[in-house]
């Protein structure tokens, strides 16, 4: 069985904590713990979400995942730990991933704003999706 170090300690990559990194692999777009149960449950019913939830923290801390923050919304996790932009809807929480590069100065400007050693960056934008802005439209005021 595969073992992994997160935090110092070293960790078995468990059925369940395999079938969850699987689930997030499968999704089209960032996925929140509910979600990642449901597909889990698909071929391991007895896991319950209370692992999923401790799961998608463990992966998260060690480095397998990357989240999100879901401000007054459920986070949500994604597979893909490289840099990225993407742009989320405050209204549904639609995310998307975006192919566009930030300004290559960007974690120079980050690092002499801070003093931190910039080892990486994400670049998030909000506002509304295309069907909630459009909703939003059509909705008296």
């Amino acid at each position: 069985m595969k073992v992994f170090e997160c935090a110092g300690k070293r960790y078995r990559m468990t059925p369940q904590r395999q079938a969850v990194l699987e689930a997030l692999r499968r999704a089209d777009s960032h996925a929140d713990a509910v979600w990642v149960y449901e597909e889990v449950r698909k071929v391991m019913p007895n896991i319950s979400l209370a692992t999923v939830y401790r799961t998608l923290t463990l992966l998260r801390e060690a480095g397998f995942i990357a989240g999100t923050e879901g401000g007054d919304r459920a986070g949500r996790d994604d597979a893909k730990t490289e840099i990225y932009c993407r742009a989320s809807c405050v209204s549904c929480s639609r995310t998307v991933d975006m192919n566009i590069h930030a300004s290559a100065d960007l974690e120079g400007q980050a690092a002499s704003a801070t003093g931190f050693v910039i080892t990486g960056h994400r670049l998030d934008f909000y506002g509304l999706c295309p069907d909630c802005a459009q909703e939003r439209e059509r909705s008296p005021a």
